[in-house]
Order: structure tokens, then C-alpha cells, then sequence
């Protein structure tokens, strides 16, 4: 799930350079930081939004549970109870609330394109336990469209430029004890948006396209097997020119031979063209610590640049994860998994974390996501 380089001899050269030194600076500081386990300092404080750069992103929203009540359930009443402890969990990291907080993040890190993974939308009904039946959905939680509306309310300008659905669940039975009857649905996307603000001389997209990757997990459960497809996004596009394929997906979690065979697939389907390739994802596939996980592996022996090793080869830069609630004042990272591959004739030249701060907790003291957002200016080179 890891979140993930131009010269100048103008007249305004040496005042770039002392930019670009402190820029480095203080990513230096966040990386060894972040390595080290301790408090990271917002990246958005530091120099970074040269326009003539392209910036892209990934992350993580946090769909407000990682469903461990419904591991956990082994039969028929645990598993109704763990239905209404999940959508309780969601209730309480406030999802409207903590969009308007990513989407700040965001508009820090100003990207020209950005993937984001787990965009939710959260119904709820009533249920007759007598009848067995739910009754008509509501719509509690569109995290997509609270994103979207957050970021046009804070002056931002995107569209979605292509999104796909992963897994769906349909209503579902649950009880919050002591006597709340209900059922719950979710359906889950992962998307990319797209700056609509810029010169089209200067950027444009076209070809969007996606698709749930063939290999899946099934995950058994006291009411059946629920499949848990996952998907990826992309469009081409070009900026001064120069056109790649932008890509973004969210790889299983759990069982890491279905994530290393969905990899397998994206690299011989979407990433499998003679463009220049940038993929930012939530790839659940450590880079660091050690052991590498095999997918990531993968990645890098098919000829991928991991753009935070080439800038930090020595800062873990962790990505995830924060507590469940997402309300540890304490930052739990521990593991990096948003990342940005890049291939071909790509390159990395900045990267940082973005909401890996404390002082980027909202009121209640929430994190914007359980992830950091990870963002790189990148230079796609001419041929």
C-alpha cells in the first residue's frame, strides 16, 4: 500500500537552489524521523509547489475500519455483532470531517494527478429481526463525493478522470447492543482525479480505463464466502508534451500469493505499453522494513524505480498505519506500503509525506487518514 526527479540556469537559478535545499532538508528530517519512529513534520510547510513541475499523489483515505471485528466473528450472533461494531467504528472517525482534512492535504501537496484507495459509501437501514428483512437503504457516507465537495469548497479544482469499483457489499444484518437492530452496506472504489485548473497547452488526459484484476480472495465468514475483488485505474496523459500512463490500485492485503498475482496482472495489462509508466498505489506490499515483500520485489526485477529509495535510500519513510480509530495522538506508522513506481524514461525528483504530522489531527483529535498521502514531483524525459 506504499504511497509514492529538471534543471534550471534562469535568472532566478540560485533562488531555486536555496529552495531546493531546504526542501530537501526538511524531507531529510521527515524521512530519518519517520525512521526513527518519532513525530514528522508537515512536508506541506516546505517549498513545493513549483508549477513547472508534473506532481502526482497517492493515498489512502481510510475507509474507517480495517473490518477485524469481522475477521474475528465465528458465528452467526458474533458475526451480527461485529456488523454493528464495524459501522459504529466508521461513525466515529467521522469520514465527512476527516475528507475535508485530506483534502487540505491535497491541496498542500498540489498534484496534477492523484490515486486514492478505499473511497467508501456506507448505507444503513432499519432491520425486522422477526422478518428477516432490511427495509430501504440510506446513504450515510460518500467519501468520494465528501472529497470532492471539501476540495472545491478549499479552491481546489479536480475531476474525477476515472474510477472503478473493488468489493460491494449488499445489506447485511447487524445488532449494537442493547437493543439496535439494522443492516449494512458498502461499496468500495478506488479512482483517480485530475487537475482541471491547468493550460491544456500544458496538460491534458485521455484513455481512461480500469478493471478488477482476475485473481481474488474469497474470505470465508459464519454467512458465506465474500469475495473481495481489488481493481485498477489509469489514463494517459501529457504534460509539456511529453505523455505517460498514470496508474493507480489498491492490492490485496491479506494473503500475499493473491497480491503478488494481481501484480503479475497489472504489469502485463496496464502497465504493459510503450509509454512511460507512473504507478502510485497502496501496493500492502512493505518496502520497508525488512524483509521486502515479494511483491514489491517483484516491481523493482521487472525494471520499476521506487522514487522514495532513490531520494532516501536510508529513511524508511513509513506510510501505515495508524490505530483503527484513527485517534492515536501518537503516530503508529510502521510500515511502507503508498508508493510510487515509476518506468521508462521517468524520473523522481522530490518526494515526500503528506498528513504524517500531528498537527495535522483534527478535532477529536483524528488523523486524515490511518495512512500518510505520499507525492513526487516527477520529469518524464524526452525519448
Amino acid at each position: 500500500m506504499m504511497k509514492y526527479t529538471e534543471s534550471s540556469v534562469s535568472r532566478v537559478s540560485s533562488r531555486l537552489k536555496s529552495v531546493s535545499r531546504q526542501w530537501v532538508a526538511r524531507s531529510v528530517l521527515l524521512s530519518l524521523l519517520s525512521w526513527l519512529g518519532g513525530p514528522t513534520p508537515a512536508a506541506a510547510q516546505s517549498p513545493w509547489k513549483d508549477r513547472r513541475d508534473l506532481r502526482v499523489m497517492t493515498y489512502n483515505v481510510n475507509e474507517g475500519t480495517d473490518f477485524l471485528q469481522i475477521q474475528a466473528a465465528t458465528d452467526l450472533n458474533s458475526f451480527l455483532v461485529a456488523v454493528g461494531q464495524t459501522i459504529t467504528q466508521v461513525r466515529e472517525t467521522n469520514p465527512p470531517a476527516r475528507m475535508r482534512a485530506v483534502a487540505k492535504q491535497i491541496i498542500d501537496a498540489d498534484p496534477t494527478l492523484v490515486s486514492l484507495e478505499e473511497l467508501d459509501e456506507w448505507y444503513t437501514s432499519s432491520f425486522n429481526p422477526s422478518t428477516g428483512t432490511c427495509g430501504s437503504p440510506t446513504l450515510e457516507f460518500a467519501m468520494l463525493q465528501e472529497l470532492q465537495d471539501a476540495l472545491e469548497a478549499q479552491g481546489a479544482h479536480y475531476t474525477i478522470a476515472e474510477e472503478a469499483q473493488q468489493y460491494a457489499f449488499p445489506l447485511i444484518p447487524g445488532f449494537i447492543p442493547p437493543s439496535t437492530y439494522l443492516c449494512v452496506s458498502l461499496v468500495n472504489h478506488v479512482a483517480i482525479l485530475a487537475r482541471t485548473d491547468l493550460d491544456p497547452e500544458r496538460f491534458q488526459w485521455s484513455n481512461p480505463q480500469s478493471a478488477q484484476y482476475a485473481t481474488i480472495l474469497q474470505f470465508p465468514s459464519p454467512i458465506g464466502l465474500l469475495p473481495l475483488p481489488r481493481a485498477w485505474v489509469s489514463v494517459d496523459a501529457t504534460f509539456d508534451h511529453k505523455t505517460f500512463r498514470y496508474i493507480g490500485t489498491h492490492l490485496e492485503s491479506v494473503v500475499p500469493v493473491i497480491r503478488e498475482a494481481q501484480g503479475a496482472e497489472l504489469r502485463a495489462g496496464p502497465a504493459n505499453t510503450s509509454l512511460p509508466v507512473i504507478l502510485a498505489m497502496d501496493s500492502n506490499a512493505p518496502a520497508a522494513p525488512l524483509p521486502e515483500d515479494l511483491t514489491y520485489m517483484d516491481f523493482i526485477a521487472a525494471g520499476y524505480n521506487d522514487g522514495w529509495a532513490e531520494i532516501f535510500p536510508f529513511a524508511s519513510g513509513f506510510t501505515c498505519c495508524q490505530d483503527e480509530l484513527d485517534n492515536n495522538p501518537v503516530s503508529q506508522l510502521y510500515q511502507r506500503i503508498d508508493l510510487i513506481l515509476t518506468l521508462g524514461n521517468v524520473r523522481v525528483r522530490k518526494i515526500a509525506l503528506f498528513g504524517a504530522d500531528p498537527r495535522e489531527r483534527i478535532t477529536g483529535g483524528l488523523w486524515p487518514s490511518d495512512h500518510a498521502g505520499v507525492a513526487a514531483h516527477v520529469v518524464v524525459e524526452q525519448e
